[in-house]
């Protein structure tokens, strides 16, 4: 008699990140996965790396669910790191590299992180409450100590690993994110929502499986996500540590890059260089851009000079990066070109009133979004959470229209928010820094539109006492990160109020724009 054949695995009723980037690994592991300047690792390369990291790490005590912190540069390390991370079923919590060390030292103490990783070339936190740290790049004679190592020791030899099997509910990410309390929260995000987000950006962001990925935007932020997509699809991915026109051109060149992703001060420099010298990249065939609204004139040129290859995406921290996109469809007709575009299949959006009523087409109201991908929380923050997350609908704070097509045209941002060169900086933050510097009485932040950056932070201050210009420069920079840092400090004698006492902005704007 012959016996059935046993029945195969049953998949997951819930995916999970973990096991959707791991098996991809695994199923591409002849390809070569990543190249960072003359290095290059194949995906089964990074496996055995990743292996390794993580069997020393359980070594070292960690176990599922300890937040892991990455302060690094773009380079192979972080990747190898990430997935380290998802074989422990670990928490990563990724730091902005330009951060300061007090905002280092509060994130590390708010996540309990466990272990940070490291590059030495980065700011220091004031205070370090990591159990272990581990540097990468540090010089070969570095002192081993029981709570500081090497990422050399750390990639020695281990016994075999065995991966962690990850829960849908499993938190998997905090990534910090400024806050108009002045201190930055931590955006939960579990297994089950970042596997979807995960296919989203593989879907919505047109990634394929021959893709060869140019990325020189930082990896803890928006380029991290594109990342694990092109990892997924088996593609190739090329990591700068940061953008500059001409070695973009020459590595676009070199490696007959298919896809990357800019802001818009990034696209405006590319854009001049390539004007300058007449080069052309005829091997992209996706340029992905957001995180700050783009000159309209900027953008024609861009699509003159690049061809219909361009997609925006909008999104947030707490819904990363696909909220909505314009497609390249889109950048052909001239209407939609100061749109963000209209939502991915993925959620559903709605403009409402403060109170949730839902808009009809062409009224100003909020962004609300039901997507699968929203935050779960905010860490350690209930207030915070429950004020962003509304009957399962996420408050962007952003305002808009929709036309009849579904096409979201942004007007506002309803939270005290600046974008400069595709950071966000939270006006709140900064004030609240520069109201602890002893000659100063009070302090204004605002944005005022600027042709590089998108907009340009300006601090008005009224002081109690002369204060010393190079001494408050010194003072910002150990407690805010570099972009955060006035451009232009304007001293006035008092601030113009509106008729509820509040400080007006929107007069200082005005006021600023024509001083500056």
């Amino acid at each position: 008699m012959v016996q059935p054949s046993p029945a195969p695995p049953r998949a997951p009723a819930v995916l999970c990140l973990s096991d959707l980037l791991l098996s991809a690994v695994g199923r591409h592991s002849h390809k070569i996965a990543l190249t960072d300047g003359d290095k290059s690792v194949t995906y089964a390369e990074l496996d055995d790396a990743s292996d390794a990291l993580a069997a020393h790490l359980a070594s070292r005590g960690v176990q599922r669910s300890d937040p892991i912190a990455l302060h690094l540069r773009n380079c192979i390390e972080y990747v190898i790191a990430d997935l380290a991370i998802l074989k422990l079923c670990a928490i990563k919590v990724p730091l902005n590299e330009l951060m300061a060390p007090d905002e280092l030292a509060y994130c590390l103490d708010h996540a309990g992180v466990r272990v940070l990783i490291r590059h030495p070339s980065l700011s220091r936190a004031s205070a370090t409450p990591a159990t272990l740290q581990i540097t990468i790049d540090a010089p070969e004679r570095s002192e081993e100590t029981p709570v500081c190592e090497t990422w050399r020791n750390a990639m020695s030899p281990q016994r075999e690993f065995v991966r962690e099997r990850p829960r849908p509910e499993d938190i998997a990410l905090v990534a910090y994110t400024g806050g108009t309390t002045g201190k930055a929260k931590g955006v939960v995000h579990v297994q089950s929502t970042l596997a979807v987000n995960l296919l989203a950006h593989v879907v919505c962001g047109d990634i394929r499986s021959d893709e060869t990925m140019l990325l020189t935007t930082p990896l803890p932020h928006s380029a991290g996500y594109h990342l694990q997509a092109c990892l997924l699809q088996g593609g190739r991915c090329v990591i700068a540590q940061k953008f500059e026109p001409e070695s973009f051109v020459r590595t676009a060149v070199a490696f007959g890059a298919t896809w990357t992703f800019a802001v818009p001060t990034m696209i405006y420099r590319l854009l001049d260089h390539l004007r300058e010298t007449a080069t052309r990249i005829p091997s992209l065939r996706t340029f992905i851009y957001g995180a700050a609204p783009m000159s309209l004139e900027r953008l024609e040129e861009a699509i003159a000079a690049l061809g219909p290859i361009f997609l925006q995406i909008y999104g947030q921290t707490e819904c990363p990066n696909f909220i909505s996109t314009l497609g390249k469809d889109d950048h052909l007709d001239r209407s939609l070109l100061t749109s963000c575009g209209r939502p991915v299949p993925f959620l559903t959006t709605t403009i409402c009133t403060e109170d949730g009523v839902a808009l009809p087409s062409g009224e100003v109201g909020e962004i609300r979004v039901r997507s699968p991908y929203n935050l779960v929380a905010y860490y350690r923050n209930e207030t915070a959470t429950a004020d962003a997350l509304v009957d399962g609908a996420l408050k962007t704070g952003d305002l808009a229209v929709q036309d009849e097509r579904g096409y979201i045209f942004l007007v506002d941002r309803a939270k005290d928010m600046i974008i400069t060169g595709g950071m966000n900086v939270y006006s709140v933050e900064v004030e609240r820094v520069l109201r602890t510097y002893p000659s100063i009485k009070d302090a204004a932040v605002v944005g005022i539109p600027d042709p590089d950056w998108g907009e340009r932070v300006v601090a008005v201050i009224t002081t109690q006492s002369a204060y010393d210009n190079d001494g408050l420069k010194a003072f910002l920079r150990q407690r805010l990160s570099a972009y955060k840092i006035p451009k232009s400090i304007v001293e006035t004698g008092a601030m113009p109020l509106t008729a509820y006492g509040k400080i007006d902005k929107k007069a200082l704007r005005a006021s600023v724009a024509d001083q500056t």
